[in-house]
């Protein structure tokens, strides 16, 4: 059996990923709709290292203060993950994409501007 999170090998009777942790009950018969309705209490894991990680190179390579904010979130997501407070996590996680894309979409523009004015010149 495989993860449907991260695609590790699971070993049978292994009931979460030993890689990312998520729960990995059997459900080849099942639909993904089917099975996260028969089990209420089961969040998906959130991810919050790898925005930190944009984050901080999008603060090196790019845009100094939408990196550093979009680490801020991430770490808070981070945090209310650990403590248990998925909700306001999921929200930390979705501010702290939203501010990484919008530095990315800056960066883009920044991007074709200069080199329109370094065609022009």
């Amino acid at each position: 059996m495989f993860c449907e999170n991260c695609g590790a090998k699971i070993p049978e009777g292994v009931y979460f990923c030993e890689n990312c942790g998520a729960k990995a009950e059997e459900t080849q018969n099942t639909s993904p709709e089917e099975y996260y309705k028969a089990d209420p209490d089961y969040t998906e894991p959130l991810n919050t290292t790898k925005w930190i990680i944009l984050g901080v190179l999008s603060s090196i390579f790019c845009c100094m203060l939408g990196g550093i904010i979009t680490v801020v979130y991430a770490a808070k997501a981070n945090g209310n993950v650990s403590s248990g407070d998925i909700e306001t996590a999921k929200e930390n996680f979705k501010t702290a994409k939203q501010w990484f894309l919008a530095t990315m979409i800056i960066a883009a523009i920044e991007l074709v501007f200069g080199l329109l004015i370094s065609l022009a010149g």
